[in-house]
C-alpha cells in the first residue's frame, strides 16, 4: 500500500473513531432503549429514530430538542400498529436513571404526539395477550364505523360464544372499546354483562405503554383501518 492510501485510510479511521467518541451518550443510551421498546416484526431496520439536541452538552443533560420514531409495523410492548409515527418536541429527561437503571423517566416534554394505524389483525393480536382477554380468544372485524368482535364469554363455568358491536374512543388514558350491543348465545345481554366485558378488554392501548405517553385524541376508521391521533382536527395524517 503507498503513502497515499496509508494516510488516507489513517485519517478516515480518525474521523470515525472520533465522531463516535463525540456523539452523546444520553442519545446513543436513549436510541438503544427505544429500540428494545419498539420492535418492527419485519426486521431489527424497520425502526426509524432521529434524536436531536441544541448541542452535545444538553443532550447529555437530557436536554432533547425533537424526537422521531416511526415503524411499520410496530409492536410496542403489548400494543400492536400496522403503522406508527411519534413525534417528541422539547423533553428533559431523567439521565441516571437511563444510563443507571436502563429506565425512561421524563421529566417534562412540550409536546408527545403519535399517529398511529389499527387494523382488526392488530386488535386480534392485543387481546390475545391479555390476562383477562386470552381465554376468549376474541376474533375482531373492522366495519364501516365500529368494531365487531366474537369470542367466547364463560359464566358460571360455562363457555359461551358472544357477539358485540363496539365503538372506538380515545380517552385521556388511552384507546377504549365501548360496546353498543352484545349477544351471548345468541340472545341480547343485560347492562351488567356489557359492563363486566368492557372492564376485561379495556383500555386496549394504554397511553403509558407508548414512548413518552403521547394522548390520542382522535379515532377514524377508514378502509377497514382505524386511524387514531394525538391531533384532533387532522386524524387522517397517519396515512
Amino acid at each position: 500500500m503507498g503513502l497515499f492510501w496509508k494516510v488516507t485510510v489513517l485519517v478516515l479511521v480518525s474521523a470515525a473513531f472520533s465522531a463516535s467518541q463525540t456523539s452523546s451518550r444520553v442519545a446513543l443510551a436513549l436510541d438503544s432503549y427505544l429500540r428494545t421498546l419498539i420492535v418492527n416484526p419485519k426486521g431489527k431496520n424497520g425502526v426509524r429514530i432521529e434524536i436531536v439536541g441544541r448541542s452535545e452538552g444538553e443532550m447529555d443533560q437530557g436536554r432533547l430538542q425533537l424526537i422521531t420514531i416511526s415503524s411499520s409495523p410496530a409492536q410496542i410492548k403489548g400494543v400492536y400498529l400496522k403503522e406508527f409515527r411519534g413525534r417528541v418536541v422539547d423533553a428533559v429527561i431523567d439521565v441516571p436513571a437511563l444510563l443507571q437503571q436502563r429506565k425512561l423517566i421524563t421529566v417534562r416534554v412540550k409536546e408527545s404526539v403519535v399517529d398511529g394505524v389499527l387494523d382488526g389483525e392488530a386488535l386480534e393480536k392485543m387481546f390475545a395477550l391479555g390476562k383477562s382477554t386470552r381465554p376468549m380468544k376474541i376474533q375482531v372485524q373492522v366495519l364501516n364505523d365500529v368494531v365487531r368482535l366474537t369470542g367466547v364469554l364463560t359464566l358460571i363455568g360455562i363457555n359461551n360464544p358472544f357477539e358485540a358491536l363496539c365503538r372506538v374512543i380515545s380517552r385521556p388514558e388511552g384507546l377504549y372499546v365501548m360496546i353498543e350491543e352484545l349477544k351471548v348465545n345468541g340472545i341480547p345481554a343485560p347492562g351488567f354483562l356489557r359492563s363486566r366485558l368492557e372492564k376485561k378488554i379495556n383500555p386496549v392501548v394504554d397511553r403509558n405503554d407508548l414512548p413518552f405517553s403521547p394522548e390520542i385524541r382522535s379515532v377514524r376508521f377508514k378502509n377497514g383501518l382505524i386511524l387514531v391521533s394525538s391531533n384532533p382536527e387532522d386524524p387522517s395524517a397517519a396515512r
